[in-house]
């Protein structure tokens, strides 16, 4: 009796133990693992920096500043261009020391190409270029009685020669008509260099120059192509197949009257005809002598033509210095 208490008494100890302890897993129990969350990635903005939104709208583009004014380099620059009916043509451009700036269109005249003018140029542009020095043969480029520069604006020049003209001795032949287009071919491409202003040409020229940039003159003002303010004429002689009082009229005529002077002998008969006693203009004789052309460069006249054409620069760009 005693042994059956024992077993009951271990039997209900084991019951009590059983229920104690936890279930054994199950081979279709669900297992539901609690996940410890990561916390999200900062990234850090620093301060002042204005957050993207989705409905901002795009950054602008930055504007580009002003493309910056480029100065060309003193010496001459040659240019190859064309005459309307295909001829080829040559030219040098003496770039000004700042831009946009006046450009001096020098034509030469039949006795020789443009170097005629290569002295003038360089004292024109100013950018020490110019070796004063004596030449006892040719008074206008016996550069070293030049008259000191008045004109204190930059200036670029632009010199070329006419058709069948490129050699020294001057003209191989006379071809009036097409010397015509060659000077308004050259006031043209003056009105395209590079740093010139093409609402600011002068024409300056000798003998048939003197008549090709009367012409040249006039014809560049009834284009959209530039504006020429004047004409300085050595010598003129209608010489071209345009009359010379025709191409003056044009200018004068025109709503901003453009500025002619007109410089000759009193024994040079064609140019003497020409420019004397014409209304509207300024003329200037050198008394009753035959030079012609660039021979009125003189160093023995007061005022020389020189200071003539700085007086006329000046004017013609409205009193600038």
């Amino acid at each position: 009796m005693k042994k059956y208490r024992y077993v009951t008494l271990l039997l209900g100890l084991m019951l009590i133990l059983s229920a104690c302890a936890e279930p054994e897993e199950s081979s279709g129990s669900q297992v539901v693992e609690t996940l410890t969350p990561i916390p999200p990635t900062v990234t850090q903005v620093p301060t002042g920096t204005p957050l993207p939104s989705s409905t901002s709208a795009p950054s602008p583009t930055a504007t580009p500043s002003a493309t910056p004014i480029v100065v060309l380099p003193p010496e001459p620059i040659e240019i190859q261009f064309a005459a309307s009916d295909g001829q080829a043509l040559t030219g040098l451009y003496f770039p000004a020391d700042d831009n946009p700036a006046p450009i001096i269109v020098l034509m030469p005249w039949t006795r020789g190409n443009q170097t005629e003018w290569e002295e003038v140029a360089t004292w024109l542009q100013g950018r020490g270029l110019l070796v004063r020095e004596p030449d006892y043969r040719h008074s206008w480029k016996s550069s070293n009685w030049f008259p000191k520069p008045t004109i204190k604006i930059p200036l670029g020049v632009f010199t070329f020669n006419f058709r069948s003209c490129e050699g020294q001795d001057g003209c191989q032949a006379y071809l009036p008509a097409e010397w015509l287009l060659d000077a308004q071919a050259a006031l043209e491409t003056a009105s395209r260099l590079e740093g010139a202003d093409p609402g600011r040409i002068i024409a300056v020229g000798a003998s048939i120059g003197a008549d090709g940039a009367v012409y040249s003159c006039a014809w560049l003002n009834a284009t959209d192509l530039g504006k020429c303010l004047g004409a300085f004429a050595l010598s003129p002689s209608s010489s071209l197949t345009i009359d010379f009082s025709s191409s003056v009229d044009a200018l004068l005529e025109q709503e901003d009257p453009a500025l002619v002077y007109c410089l000759y002998g009193l024994r040079d008969e064609a140019a003497k005809e020409t420019c004397q006693d014409y209304p509207g203009i300024r003329t200037i004789h050198f008394g009753y002598v035959d030079f012609h052309g660039l021979e009125l460069i003189l160093f023995d006249r007061s005022p020389n033509t020189l200071d003539y054409l700085q007086e006329f620069i000046s004017e013609a760009l409205g009193g600038e210095q």
